[in-house]
């Protein structure tokens, strides 16, 4: 292929093949496992972060000498037997 003084191609230029349907399910199907991959990973660097934030906030409140009850924190109250009935 030559090219003239503008860079733009000329003479013969090879003609790229439309995609076929199958080469588009097996792509898709690529990306697809490429994109669990990622996932599968973010979630294990999130994991990672969340058990990180929990340490320091633990170290945290160590250091302070801080319980969960200074923080404004109640434990929900315990429920036994069946849930209530909402009134119709």
């Amino acid at each position: 292929m030559h090219k003239s003084n503008d860079d733009m191609p000329t003479g013969w230029v090879k003609p790229v093949a439309k995609p076929t349907r199958e080469s588009l399910k097996a792509r898709v199907a690529e990306l697809r496992a490429e994109l669990s991959e990622a996932e599968r990973q973010l979630r294990e660097i999130e994991e990672g972060e969340r058990l990180e934030a929990l340490v320091k906030i633990r170290n945290l409140m160590r250091g302070f000498d801080l319980t969960p009850a200074d923080l404004g924190f109640t434990q929900a109250p315990k429920r036994r037997g069946r849930p209530r009935k909402a009134a119709p």
